[in-house]
């Protein structure tokens, strides 16, 4: 018998990396995809291409675990591509049993002088702003819709194929990497939660439609986790240094100042333990489940500047009595 089949988008780095090599770890064939469109206004300083990046994380994971890891490309931003990665892996494999919808960016893109521009709700320039949602949205929401409505199609058909040869119909599920961003807004990056947030009714529909077929599907909504894209500077300078905080840096002061119930951000092997669990029930479907420290728990996010000087106040106190 065939070992079952994970595809998980925009695992060539970062949280979906640590996802896809959890499914690896427990038995699963895997699918590790990259985005393999032109990205300039990505914040990540990769150093190599995501197909290198891809391949050598399915080559890590072959050896690792003796499991076959096949890499696939995919603009997921384009509307036929999600439907092509979906069928390309179901193809190969001849069975898709989960799939995670990892793939995602950011708002914020480059402005004329070729740095990443960051505006307020209020002030963000009519065209400035058509570009922002084009982004997030084509990727964030469009292309993660897209990827479910394949997959599901597929699983359906599996599980259609199955009650016709009168087998037993496994248990199959979708799962989304949203964010806790849907309630938690920032001012500079209202688009990406509006992208984000979106996934919510998606998840719900969705679940509607594949639950017969004893497919679940739910969304996971991590809180700030420590990756390439949050080590993109935040704009929060180190009054010490002179320097700016990365995004993870900024939050990780604010955790330690007490915005969240664990003092600290998260790691990319905490969502991918909770994405491969989430996975596993099949009797939870339609959820939209916070994996963040606490983060939503406290709902601190509008006194974030409280927190975050408060962090920076404990952590100098911390090196004084050292």
């Amino acid at each position: 018998m065939s070992r079952p089949v994970c595809l998980v988008s925009g695992s060539s780095s970062g949280i979906g990396t640590a996802v896809v090599a959890a499914f690896a770890a427990n038995g699963y064939d895997v699918v590790v995809h990259y985005n393999s469109g032109s990205d300039p206004s990505d914040p990540r300083a990769h150093k190599s291409s995501g197909e290198e990046r891809a391949a050598a994380v399915a080559n890590k994971l072959r050896t690792e675990h003796g499991v076959e890891a096949l890499s696939l490309g995919a603009d997921l931003s384009q509307p036929e591509a999600p439907f092509d990665l979906v069928d390309r892996a179901y193809a190969h494999f001849g069975r898709l049993d989960t799939v995670v919808s990892n793939s995602g960016v950011t708002n914020y893109v480059r402005g004329a002088d070729g740095q990443i521009a960051r505006y307020r709700f209020t002030e963000t320039p009519v065209d400035h702003l058509e570009q922002e949602l084009d982004r997030v949205l084509s990727v964030n929401l469009k292309g993660a819709y897209r990827l479910c409505q394949r997959a599901l199609k597929r699983m359906i058909e599996q599980a259609e194929n199955e009650r016709r040869a009168g087998q037993e119909v496994p248990h199959r599920s979708f799962l989304f990497i949203a964010t806790v961003s849907d309630v938690a807004p920032d001012s500079t990056r209202i688009p990406y939660g509006v992208s984000k947030a979106g996934l919510n009714h998606v998840v719900l529909g969705a679940a509607f439609d594949a639950g017969q077929h004893n497919i679940t599907v739910n969304a996971l909504r991590p809180g700030v986790v420590e990756t390439p894209l949050t080590s993109r500077p935040s704009g929060i300078v180190d009054p010490e240094t002179d320097q700016q905080y990365t995004v993870a840096e900024t939050y990780g002061l604010m955790a330690e100042g007490g915005s969240q119930a664990l003092p600290r951000i998260g790691q990319p092997e905490d969502i991918a333990g909770a994405a491969f669990a989430f996975t596993q029930i099949p009797y939870m479907t339609g959820q939209l489940i916070a994996v963040d420290g606490g983060f939503t728990l406290i709902n601190g996010f509008p006194n974030r500047e409280l927190f975050l000087q408060e962090g920076m106040r404990r952590r100098q106190e911390r090196k004084r009595g050292d």
